[in-house]
């Protein structure tokens, strides 16, 4: 004789009509879920893309703008030395340095110490480094000094201080005079010119009649 155990039975439960339509409403509602969550990832990663390249972009204008270095044609620079006299500089253009604000490199400078007054002294090159801070004008190749006194010297450098009008190379310098020649490996010029020191094979020639 068949009796019923107390096991549970294995049948599955039926769905209802209703059931299965609201199962069928609910698929497209968990497509339409994961579509606008996949859309908002994707705006979001839009929005930090766009501002990473923003900021990229700004930085590399502020490095183009910071690296760039401000150029100057003929540019003028006056002041006044220390023994008074007035001075003037001018080229045919300037360049500040973009890394050291301090340096301005200069093309066909042109230096007058005592600028307008009756007797002013030149110099020029094909080059010079000012430096700002330390009042110090580098003239280099080809560098000419002359004087109201009649006095022409090259040299293929000049230090000069702005603010003493202190003049020295150490590269040598060669010129002549009303009353001579001379040359040496190294010269040092103060006191408005009336102190000159040359060193190293010095050599001069006087002409007292010339």
């Amino acid at each position: 004789m068949l009796t019923q155990t107390d096991g549970v039975s294995a049948v599955p439960p039926v769905e209802t009509a209703a059931e299965r339509a609201r199962n069928r409403r609910r698929a497209p509602v968990r497509r339409l879920r994961f579509a606008l969550a996949v859309f908002a990832i994707g705006i979001g990663v839009a929005v930090v893309g766009q501002a990473s390249l923003r900021s990229f972009a700004s930085n590399k204008t502020q490095t183009q703008a910071a690296n760039t270095p401000l150029v100057l044609d003929k540019p003028r620079f006056t002041g006044v030395l220390k023994d008074g006299r007035a001075f003037l500089i001018t080229a045919q253009h300037a360049e500040r340095d973009a890394k050291d604000q301090n340096l301005v490199r200069l093309t066909s400078p042109l230096l007058v110490r005592g600028y307008g007054a009756a007797d002013p002294s030149q110099a020029t090159a094909k080059t010079g480094l000012y430096r700002e801070a330390e009042h110090t004008l580098l003239l280099s190749q080809d560098v000419k000094i002359t004087s109201a006194e009649g006095y022409a010297f090259d040299a293929p450098q000049a230090l000069i201080d702005m603010r003493t009008g202190e003049v020295s190379g150490n590269s040598g310098i060669a010129g002549e005079g009303p009353k001579g020649s001379t040359q040496a490996n190294s010269y040092n010029v103060t006191d408005k010119g009336d102190r000159v020191v040359l060193k190293g094979r010095v050599r001069t020639r006087l002409e007292p009649g010339r």
